[in-house]
């Protein structure tokens, strides 16, 4: 290989010695009991139920015979593609988790060494047996592949480079302007899935090779050359445990695609990759969190793609949108259809392993927040003036008088101190002053980023709920009528305390808050909407999130608690230091 490809960097002879100990300690039976019973207790730690991993006896084992439960079944080989493709699903969970979650993973896992149980056991219908064959991780390489895959499946072939360096496949030095688009010559044909057929055609398709002897033989000539660059300008190498790996991943990708012919691994994995980026806090999955969510160059203000993060949170709970048809590239930037409910999003980031992505969201929520009210905030001081502008009278010979001017008239105001126990300060200004302090006017970037927050919002919780949330109710208070009367008809008994006292409030059977309840459905007959091509929205994303605030268990309301007050302390923190300046 050095005369053909001497810019190659891969050490042939650790790879092949790889290769040679896996074979030479798959002969020591004792060495395999000691893989198998691993496996089963990481297996069982890790909460896998779709794969079963039989019993082993040490006491009866020796380094010539393995004495293990005997189990009854079919290889997987020997099933129909139909009952075959039901069971990939519980084979790739169970082979992520060995390779990405506990880095140690079964390296032979061909059909003949999975099982199909006659009789599950519990949820597990399919063994594995043969741990003979293994293979180790470490930590450092799985993040980065958690990384790779994410890249991978979104096309970020420039990141994808990053990771490819931090696994040592490249040298820190390689030419990104010829490396990236070989990459996804390469590559995208691969994760669109399908299989050697697939990837053939794809790769036909992109060299232009149409069935005529021009096209086949220019598109042959530049994938020659394509070839000759990998070869004599990338030098590339190959660690020593992707020889397993490798094989391992070839192996598992046939069996799937025997039972869907469309399969594509990387796709197929995303949601379990999804889950460990959004759960765990480690810095390589945090700088690919980071990098997947927030936009280059805009830093962190106004920077989280909101979409995006609601497209991995459907992604982590199973709901991937692909673009381009068929098993192809991850879309990022829409919903996908079938989304998951707010409730469904609202429990699984409430749950224990979530904490660093509330970390990571506790700081933006902030931001977004404070821009939205600032925006709300501007909008409505703005709609009350002209509603409170009193009529300019018309007199004789003078024509009309002018208006005052009520947002420069000085008015007093008590302005709070940094510090929570110093006295409030009074102080002489304006409306538009205080308000200009306590709510700035939004930069481009700013209004472009609640523009997004409100659609997201329109989409989650409906169109009424972004009205509230972009400060329009003074423009369409029937949006606000439309939002009373649908928290009114919600099942008092599954709400949180709190929402409930608002429920029994608007109950229109009980006197005074019938009233309540009368004027919201009056409010419903106010002014038309801004734009009459929109439909009022019942916000069922409302009731969905109300019913799932009242279904939380008791950690998790501690959990919501202590988020919403330390955003609290954040956005009156930030209020009471932009007021500062008036005191002086």
């Amino acid at each position: 290989m050095d005369r053909f490809a001497p810019q190659q960097r891969t050490n042939y002879v650790s790879l092949l010695n790889e290769w040679a100990v896996g074979f030479y300690t798959e002969l020591d039976f004792l060495n395999e009991a000691a893989n198998q019973q691993r496996l089963k207790d990481l297996m069982e730690e890790e909460g896998v139920a779709g794969i079963y991993v039989p019993r082993v006896f040490p006491s009866l084992c020796t380094r010539r015979v393995l004495v293990s439960e005997w189990v009854d079944g079919a290889k997987l080989s020997d099933l129909e593609p139909q009952l075959l493709g039901q069971l990939i699903p519980a084979a790739q969970e169970a082979f992520l988790t060995q390779l990405l979650q506990v880095g140690f993973f079964h390296a032979d896992p061909h059909p003949g060494n999975m099982i199909y149980l006659s009789e599950p056991r519990g949820e597990a219908r399919i063994a594995l047996i043969d741990f003979g064959l293994v293979a180790s991780i470490q930590q450092e390489d799985r993040d980065r592949m958690v990384g790779a895959l994410i890249h991978l499946a979104n096309r970020d072939y420039p990141s994808l480079v990053d990771d490819f360096i931090g696994l040592g496949i490249l040298p820190a030095d390689c030419d990104r302007a010829k490396v990236v688009p070989l990459m996804d010559k390469a590559l995208t044909p691969y994760v669109k899935g399908g299989g050697a057929k697939q990837y053939e055609q794809e790769l036909r398709r992109l060299y232009g090779m149409d069935g005529s002897l021009s096209g086949t033989a220019g598109g042959f000539q530049a994938m020659t050359n394509d070839a000759l660059t990998v070869l004599n300008d990338i030098p590339f190498s190959i660690p020593p445990y992707f020889a397993l790996l490798a094989r391992a991943i070839v192996t598992l990708e046939g069996l799937a695609l025997t039972g869907n012919p469309s399969y594509g691994i990387v796709t197929e994995s995303y949601p379990f990759v999804a889950r460990k980026l959004l759960r765990e806090d480690r810095p390589e999955i945090q700088k690919a969190l980071q990098q997947l969510l927030y936009s280059p160059g805009e830093g962190q203000l106004g920077g989280l793609r909101a979409t995006r993060l609601t497209v991995l949170l459907n992604s982590a709970l199973g709901v991937v949108k692909k673009s381009g048809g068929g098993a192809a590239l991850v879309d990022l930037d829409s919903l996908p259809e079938g989304a998951v409910g707010v409730g469904a999003a609202l429990r699984f980031l409430l749950a224990d392993n979530a904490r660093s992505l509330r970390a990571l969201l506790v700081e933006e929520a902030a931001v977004a927040l404070d821009i939205l009210l600032r925006q709300a905030s501007r909008k409505a001081f703005q709609q009350l003036l002209t509603r409170l502008s009193p009529p300019r009278p018309r007199l004789p010979f003078l024509g009309r008088l002018p208006s005052p001017d009520l947002q420069a008239i000085p008015v007093p105001f008590l302005i709070p101190t940094n510090s929570s126990s110093g006295p409030m300060t009074p102080v002489l200004t304006t409306p538009q002053r205080l308000l200009d302090s306590l709510s700035p006017a939004l930069s481009r970037e700013e209004t472009l980023y609640a523009l997004a927050l409100s659609d997201l919002c329109s989409q989650a919780l409906g169109r009424d709920a972004a009205t509230l949330l972009k400060g329009d109710l003074l423009l369409e208070p029937a949006a606000l009528g439309r939002l009373v009367l649908q928290l009114g008809q919600m099942q008092s008994g599954r709400v949180p305390p709190g929402l409930q006292k608002l429920l029994l409030l608007i109950d229109p059977n009980l006197g005074i808050r019938g009233n309540v309840a009368k004027i919201a459905r009056s409010l419903t007959r106010g002014p038309a909407p801004a734009d009459p091509t929109l439909a009022p929205v019942d916000p069922q994303g409302l009731e969905e999130l109300a019913l799932a605030l009242g279904d939380l268990q008791p950690a998790e309301q501690t959990v919501l608690s202590d988020f919403l007050s330390v955003l609290g302390r954040k956005l009156a923190a930030s209020a009471v230091s932009r007021l500062q300046p008036l005191r002086t």
